[in-house]
C-alpha cells in the first residue's frame, strides 16, 4: 500500500471526505492523492460550497487546501487534475498507484445524489478494484477516527471476502470488531450457512488479535437492522460487501449495498467481491 486516493470537488460532501482522509492517514502514515476530474467541456474554475468569494482556478484551490492541512500529517498531499469520466479516472488512479483504497463524499463529486441514480458513486465502488469508504458530509470526525467497526455476517459464500481487509485496517487503530450475525430466514441450511460464516469470520478476526465480541439478529431488513446495531453500539464504521444476500447473482451492486451507503449515517467500508466457488461445488 503507497497512498489514499480521495475524490475531490470542493463540495462539502468532498470536504469532508478529505478531513477524514486526514485522520486515516495520521494513523497509517500514507500520503494523500486528492483527485479532481474535469469533462472537456468543463470551465478550470471552482466555487466552494459556502464561498463568497470570486472564483478561482483548480490549480490554486488544491494549493490553499494542501497548505492549510500538509503539517497534520506525516505522508505528502498532493493533488492530480484527470479529463475524463469521474469513476473511471479515479478508479485507474487507485488501481496504477497501487493505493490501499479510495475515501469518497456520499453526495458531492459531481455526482452522489440520493438513491444512487446514475451518478458516480454506484460506479466507482463497483469498478474499484481497490476498497472504498463513503463519507456523509455531516459526519462528525472523532479524534481517534476508528474505534468499532461493525462486520455483518450472512448466509453468502462472499460475506468472509471482506474479514481479511476489515482486519488490515483495523490494527491500524486498534479498533474492536463486532461481528453481527444475521439471519434472515429460518430455513435450517441458511441458518447453518450464517452460523459456517460466522465461524470462519470469528477465527480469523481472534487470529488477528484483535478485540472482538459477536451478537446475533433475527432480521427481514439486514440494512436497517445492521444500522440499528451500529448506532447503538457507537459504531464508527460498518464493511460491507459491494454484493450481499439475495445478490450475489447481479452484476452492478446489491440493494442491500445501495441501501447502506445511503442510508448509514457512519462512514461505510465498501469491499469489492470476488467470484468464489460455493463449498458444495468443490465437494461434488
Amino acid at each position: 500500500m503507497s497512498n489514499i486516493v480521495v475524490g475531490i470537488d470542493f463540495s462539502k460532501s468532498s470536504i469532508k471526505a478529505f478531513e477524514y482522509a486526514l485522520g486515516i492517514a495520521s494513523v497509517t502514515g500514507l500520503d494523500i492523492k486528492l483527485v479532481y476530474v474535469r469533462k472537456k467541456r468543463d470551465v478550470d474554475t471552482i466555487l466552494p460550497e459556502g464561498s463568497k468569494s470570486k472564483p478561482t482556478s483548480v490549480e490554486k484551490g488544491f494549493e490553499k487546501l494542501i497548505n492549510k492541512h500538509e503539517n497534520s500529517v506525516p505522508g505528502n498531499i498532493t493533488y492530480r487534475i484527470l479529463t475524463g469520466r469521474i469513476y473511471e479516472e479515479i478508479t485507474n488512479l487507485a488501481k496504477y498507484t497501487e493505493s490501499w483504497l479510495i475515501i469518497a463524499g456520499a453526495h458531492g463529486m459531481s455526482g452522489f445524489e440520493e438513491f444512487w441514480v446514475g451518478n458516480n458513486a454506484t460506479k466507482i465502488i463497483t469498478h474499484s478494484n481497490k476498497p472504498v469508504i463513503s463519507v456523509k458530509k455531516n459526519y462528525n470526525i472523532k479524534a481517534k477516527p476508528v474505534e468499532k467497526i461493525i462486520i455483518p455476517i450472512d448466509s453468502t459464500f462472499e460475506t468472509i471476502q471482506k474479514i481479511p481487509f476489515t482486519i488490515e485496517f483495523a490494527k491500524h487503530f486498534k479498533a474492536q470488531i463486532n461481528v453481527l450475525s444475521l439471519y434472515s430466514s429460518k430455513i435450517k441450511n441458511i441458518e447453518e450457512r450464517v452460523d459456517s460464516n460466522t465461524k470462519e469470520a470469528l477465527s480469523l478476526v481472534i487470529k488477528s488479535g484483535l478485540r472482538y465480541i459477536n451478537e446475533k439478529a433475527v432480521t427481514d431488513n439486514i440494512t436497517k437492522t445492521t444500522i440499528d446495531y451500529a448506532e447503538k453500539r457507537n459504531a464508527d464504521m460498518i464493511s460491507i460487501m459491494t454484493e450481499q444476500e439475495f445478490s450475489s447473482q447481479t452484476v452492478l451492486m446489491g440493494t442491500y449495498a445501495q441501501q447502506m451507503v445511503n442510508l448509514s449515517p457512519i462512514p461505510v467500508l465498501s469491499n469489492k467481491t470476488r467470484l468464489v466457488v460455493p463449498r458444495e461445488a468443490v465437494l461434488e
